[in-house]
């Protein structure tokens, strides 16, 4: 009897062991597949998710995990041991299925960002204002702006995206032509989106005397930013103060000596020969140019303002240097107006006719409104150097 009851137990022990050996065996061939409809997608759009297990078994759920291992959602097999699902990630993620201790490949799936971008009416010299939005909202982050004019970056930076996922800057445009705003965003869980604004073309107006608004503000504003002396600079009225300051620029630019403003112009105004001293001396001193027919005012080696003159006809003005000797507030005997003498009789002057060419005897001849300007600045003393 004990013999017989020992014999039972041990073929129980054994039926046991090879039932568990044959559901581990079972457990040890499962497996399960994933796939995704699209491995890069837009953010905001859907992607699908499916697989099937093995053995083909309905009615099993199976867990869609993320990177983090958390789970974004489950789903049940059907007959055939398939299942599908749509996600919506609002970053590029990387999915796996789990089905009890089965877990398939990783399958990752890349959201790019999604970037609008628009800007204001474009003028030389003016600022546009960029505006645009990025989605995911990114508060905090950067996004890239540029400002491109001829298909060329002409000005950068990076702008902070606000809590909505807006962004909004101020680009200066300095090149004529035609120019376009991009923006471009991408982070670490996002793929580099871009936007490109619509196209709009810098005009290019003609002006002259008489001439108002926005455009001869930005034409004085321009005029002043390159050190030509200007009065009332960017009240939008094209005065005869405005008109020296355009002749004075024509003339170191080497262009022709008119006090009119043409398309020509705003492309040098873009683009312009800068004028360097004859002496770097430091400290001020006074040049006159008779080639080009301007006075400099310098300081330090840098040319720091540029006036429309004119100097005497037929050599009568000597090249050289000479100091300010002799000043006089008013009129002198002769009607020059606050001169400043430099070389015997011959002083920098206002004068009521200032041409664009050598006209006087021996002076140099300022515009009226620009006289008692340059008597300050000529101290007794200041260095005055004349050349060609």
């Amino acid at each position: 009897m004990r013999l017989r009851s020992l014999a039972a137990i041990a073929g129980s022990f054994l039926l046991v062991v090879v039932f568990a050996a044959a559901a581990g065996a079972q457990a040890t061939n499962q497996s399960v597949t994933l796939e995704a409809s699209a491995t890069k997608i837009l953010f905001g759009h859907e992607v699908r998710l499916s697989g099937s297990t093995s053995p083909a078994t309905g009615g099993e759920t199976i867990e869609i995990r993320d990177s983090s291992d958390a789970v974004v959602d489950t789903v049940r097999t059907g007959a055939a041991g398939n299942f599908s699902l749509t996600v919506r990630p609002n970053g590029s993620q990387t999915y796996r299925a789990v089905w009890g201790s089965a877990t398939s490949a990783g399958v990752t799936v890349r959201v790019g960002a999604i970037v609008t971008v628009r800007m204001t009416e474009a003028r030389l010299f003016d600022e546009v204002v960029v505006r645009g939005t990025v989605k995911p909202a990114r508060p905090g982050s950067r996004v890239h702006v540029a400002l491109i004019a001829n298909g060329r970056v002409s000005e950068d930076r990076r702008v902070e995206i606000g809590s909505a996922g807006g962004f909004e800057t101020r680009l200066r445009v300095m090149t004529p032509g035609t120019v376009r705003a991009r923006a471009s965003f991408v982070a670490d869980d996002l793929v580099r989106g871009t936007a490109i604004s619509a196209a709009d073309t810098t005009p290019l107006p003609s002006l002259s005397s008489g001439s108002r608004g926005v455009f001869v503000r930005l034409l004085e504003e321009r005029l002043v930013e390159l050190n030509y002396r200007l009065a009332d600079a960017g009240d939008g009225h094209y005065d005869f103060r405005t008109a020296d300051a355009v002749v004075a620029f024509h003339k170191v630019q080497r262009m022709s000596r008119v006090f009119s403003v043409s398309s020509a112009t705003w492309r040098a105004l873009a683009h312009p020969i800068r004028p360097r001293p004859e002496r770097d001396w430091s400290g001020f001193h006074i040049e006159v140019d008779q080639t080009r027919q301007v006075l400099y005012t310098v300081r330090d080696g840098e040319v720091t303002n540029i006036l429309h003159v004119s100097t005497g006809a037929n050599g009568a003005t000597r090249d050289g240097s000479f100091q300010v000797f002799r000043k006089l507030a008013g009129h002198s005997e002769n009607r020059l107006y606050y001169p400043s003498y430099f070389d015997g009789l011959r002083a920098l002057h206002g004068w009521t006719e200032v041409p664009t060419y050598a006209a006087s005897h021996g002076c140099v001849r300022i515009p009226y409104w620009n006289a008692i300007w340059t008597y300050r600045q000529a101290d007794y003393g200041t260095p005055v150097v004349v050349y060609h």
